[in-house]
């Protein structure tokens, strides 16, 4: 069970990293890596679908950006910056929001819990 101060730096993170997740977002529509339609308008599915990813999901990437800063130096938001560059590029990288977008990285997600267990 997590004390109080626990569930608000919890908090506290996910909403740092949600902040940060919408700016990546803002700055690849701005400035987009690919001339491709499919790119853009991938990229606007995911900005305006994210209100719609639950809230844990948003904890659970923070908690693995966080042990990615604390472990390697380097963070998950520094690999889903290169994710958002080919969103929408390809049939396999047409996400329909902001959902399936992160549901990529559940994989991630599922390996660190994993470790966490051993």
């Amino acid at each position: 069970m997590m004390t109080d101060a626990e569930v608000a730096d919890q908090i506290a993170r996910a909403d740092r990293f949600i902040q940060e997740l919408r700016d990546a977002i803002a700055e690849a529509i701005e400035n987009p890596a690919s001339a491709i339609d499919g790119h853009q308008r991938c990229l606007r599915w995911i900005a305006d679908t994210l209100d719609a990813v639950p809230y844990v999901t948003f904890c659970n990437l923070a908690n693995l950006d966080a042990a990615f800063q604390n472990r390697m130096g380097t963070t998950i938001m520094s690999v889903i910056r290169v994710y958002l560059m080919s969103a929408g590029c390809g049939p396999t990288l047409d996400f329909e929001g902001a959902t399936a977008f992160l549901a990529s990285f559940d994989g991630m997600i599922a390996k660190a819990r994993q470790r966490m267990l051993q």
